[in-house]
């Protein structure tokens, strides 16, 4: 873990005040592990460096703007970043668990039919510290309850955003920061093949989920524009390495459309695609979105689990936390997003 990666200006900073090395890690720590949000409660630092810093690096990359939450005690943060795009994340609380769902981007540019935040298009990537300032403001929100688990399921295709989306996973397993163990961490991809086979090959024990939704070719392409760049041969190959490489699990995330993607027959052809011990169906019911789209009832979405578990398959069939307030999967979109000029995604 390269702290100056991560604090670059803070870094510029520090070199322009003429400050010794070990400074640089008392800020770091500072961030990731005090989570500070004001470089002025970190008494460790001398007052002029403070100055200096909160002048030039402010603590805080990230603005909370609002926290709303549901009635089944979801939390949804809404931020502003310093350049005034917004990006929403989501707290899920389940028994011992608090799940911090993070966003990677300003918007999506993968445009999947079914995805409020799909519709948004990409403003810009976000930065790994506004990706991992997204965990750190959460988890002293919820202090002393402590964050337990990490998705890369917000807003946005993390892989599009790989090198950041990483180094804000990595900040976050940091045994001398934020220190949360790598198979409490998972990202998320809508199905980039090459960035499956690159993830595969990080030291790092971080989890992967893909999004399938649905089994064949010509229905996938309909809900996924990036079905169109990768087949789902060519996806399962992907997800094949994956497993033999790293021996972890791999989820695949299946939204339940009605009508859409719900018969049985879809259940036996992912019975056939999901042909290895290691693969995972993770079956969630649509979450309400202006796309045009419906829900699975839950008994049919129960209907569906027990067909797919009867064929073989290793599934289960996930709540839906956060709907009331718009924080369930796929809902995610700050509405100041729409109708604001589009930034080419770098990779």
């Amino acid at each position: 873990m390269r702290i100056e990666e991560f604090l670059p200006d803070v870094q510029k900073v520090l070199a322009e005040e003429g400050e010794p090395a070990y400074r640089l890690k008392q800020a770091y720590k500072a961030l990731s592990v005090s989570l500070i949000r004001d470089w002025e409660e970190s008494t460790a630092l001398p007052k002029r460096l403070r100055t200096a810093l909160s002048r030039e690096a402010p603590a805080a990359t990230l603005e909370l703007l609002r926290v709303s939450q549901a009635t089944d005690g979801t939390r949804k943060y809404l931020f502003e970043t310093r350049d005034g795009h917004r990006i929403e994340t989501v707290m899920i609380p389940e028994k011992e668990r608090r799940t911090v769902c993070i966003s990677t981007q300003v918007g999506c540019p993968m445009a999947c039919k079914f995805c409020a935040t799909g519709l948004l298009g990409i403003k810009r990537n976000l930065k790994a510290r506004e990706i991992a300032e997204q965990v750190f403001v959460v988890a002293r929100d919820i202090f002393p309850d402590r964050v337990s688990n990490v998705v890369v399921m917000g807003m946005g295709e993390p892989f599009l955003n790989y090198r950041e989306t990483l180094l804000a996973l990595k900040t976050l397993n940091d045994p001398q920061g934020f220190n949360l163990a790598a198979r409490h961490i998972a990202a998320s991809t809508s199905g980039l093949v090459d960035r499956i086979r690159r993830f595969a090959d990080e030291p790092e024990q971080f989890h992967l989920a893909i999004s399938l939704h649905n089994p064949f070719e010509d229905e996938r392409r309909k809900l996924m524009p990036v079905a169109s760049r990768h087949s789902i041969p060519e996806l399962m190959s992907a997800a094949r390495y994956y497993v033999e490489t790293t021996r972890r699990k791999l989820f695949f995330e299946y939204t339940l459309l009605a009508g859409v993607n719900d018969q049985p027959r879809h259940a036996e052809a992912l019975a056939e695609l999901l042909d290895h011990p290691l693969y995972f169906l993770n079956l969630l019911r649509f979450n309400w979105t202006d796309t045009g789209f419906e829900a699975t009832s839950k008994r049919d979405a129960k209907e569906f689990l027990h067909h797919a578990r009867k064929l073989g398959l290793s599934a289960t069939l996930r709540p839906s936390r956060g709907e009331d307030i718009d924080a369930a999967c796929g809902q995610l979109a700050a509405k100041d997003l729409r109708g604001r000029p589009t930034i080419p995604a770098s990779r």
